[in-house]
């Protein structure tokens, strides 16, 4: 049985600049920080540059435009790498690495997408996907403004 809902804080960070490609960063601490530690973000974004070109050059990608959830649970540090190919869809890679530290491995094998508290940010970037890039004039600037507000979700 799952532990009762608790909303949990959701703070957008400093976008990520890797290869060329914007990432619009939403930190989630289970103890209710307000950012990650400089060597978590550092891990995070070290795992970005080295799987995500490979990833969007064999699955496609679109406008140079991601979003990542780095999520400090009660159970491990998550970290959700998704980027948009073919116009409309989102795809992922889920990485984990252990609550006190340690390297993100990837959640190979294992059908897991993302916890509620994660759902809200995906959420808040379809929303944002459809009402800022499914145009007919996309607008990647008005897509990298948009974000899920900051706070209690």
């Amino acid at each position: 049985m799952p532990a009762p809902y608790a909303p949990r804080r959701i703070v957008r960070q400093p976008d990520w600049q890797v290869n060329g490609a914007r990432f619009k960063l939403y930190w989630i601490d289970v103890h209710g920080a307000a950012a990650p530690e400089p060597e978590i973000s550092a891990m995070a974004e070290a795992v970005a540059r080295e799987v995500l070109p490979i990833e969007m050059q064999a699955e496609g990608a679109g406008h140079d435009l991601r979003f990542v959830v780095l999520h400090r649970g009660t159970d491990g540090l998550w970290l959700l790498l998704d980027w948009w190919a073919h116009g409309d869809i989102c795809c992922q890679r889920l990485f984990r690495a252990d609550p006190e530290g340690g390297v993100f491995l990837p959640m190979l094998g294992r059908p897991l997408l993302a916890c509620v508290w994660e759902l809200a940010v995906i959420e808040a970037e379809r929303r944002a996907w459809i009402e800022t890039m499914m145009t007919p004039t996309p607008n990647p600037s008005a897509y990298l403004a948009t974000a899920l507000p900051d706070g209690m979700h």
